[in-house]
């Protein structure tokens, strides 16, 4: 695998994507902004009484209203990175738009159902914390035993994690190629997938990943000190890292499911919607 032509060519699609399209972009930095725009909401100094929070004080009215917009709004994203994995090339535009929203949704669904297992995990969890707490002052051989579920627990979910990881990414980009959530979550294909790339390669190609994310996140830190304009700055550079790495991984999956790259904006069709 040509690592270096893999960082190169989604470099040059994200420049292509961004670059000189500032409608696309302004579209990205929009439809990110209610998220970003909760913390200007919070006051610190009206929330704290002594050493507690004063959850009364919070604005409910208006985080709601901001986490709903920017949900509604992250699924048309998430149709974009759809298009994006599918292979479409040059670049697509925000064109479509219930398509690209029903997309979105659907790939959060494939993501939802990944997470799942880890999600159970963490609920018993945190039950075995507050049961460990209740069981502190029944005895300690009880309240050891409850610690020692937790750990467990914990590495269980690590090992989920360390799956979803490896076999997620390339699912949602599976999804995306077939329309089908169904397929997004084919472990079966999935590893098949990744047995054609080759075990060795697709770990490095993450690993290669992993560093290229965390240039970007010491990148955002950065900027997002700058007083008064850091957040936005913030938002200026995310749609550069999304779609930089919408187009790695559907070219790493290209690695092992060869496919003629599309030259429109294809929405797959099926007869009825797949689970």
């Amino acid at each position: 695998m040509d690592y270096e032509s893999l960082i190169s060519d989604s470099l040059n699609y994200t420049q292509d994507a961004l670059i000189g399209k500032w409608a696309r972009w302004a579209i990205f930095v929009i439809f990110a902004l209610p998220f970003s725009l909760i913390r200007f909401v919070l006051d610190p100094k009206a929330l704290s009484y002594g050493s507690r929070v004063d959850w009364a004080a919070l604005p409910w009215g208006q985080i709601a209203l901001l986490t709903g917009a920017g949900l509604v709004l992250s699924f048309f994203l998430s149709g974009y990175v759809v298009r994006v994995y599918r292979g479409v090339k040059p670049a697509p535009g925000f064109t479509e738009w219930t398509g690209l929203f029903v997309d979105g949704v659907r790939l959060e669904i494939v993501w939802i159902i990944w997470f799942l297992p880890i999600i159970v995990v963490m609920v018993a969890g945190f039950a075995a914390v507050f049961a460990a707490l209740a069981a502190a002052h029944s005895g300690p051989g009880l309240a050891m035993l409850l610690v020692l579920f937790l750990i467990l627990l914990f590495l269980v979910a690590m090992v989920l994690l360390l799956i979803v990881f490896l076999f997620g990414i390339l699912g949602a980009v599976r999804f995306s190629r077939t329309g089908s959530i169904r397929e997004g979550i084919r472990f079966s294909a999935i590893h098949a997938a990744i047995q054609a790339i080759g075990w060795g390669s697709y770990i490095l190609a993450l690993i290669v990943y992993v560093v290229a994310t965390i240039v970007y996140i010491i990148v955002t830190v950065f900027l997002g000190i700058i007083p008064l304009i850091g957040w936005f700055l913030v938002l200026l550079v995310t749609p550069f890292f999304t779609i930089f790495s919408a187009r790695y991984f559907a070219l790493v999956y290209d690695q092992g499911v060869p496919q003629t790259p599309a030259d429109s904006e294809p929405v797959p069709q099926e007869p009825a919607p797949a689970l």
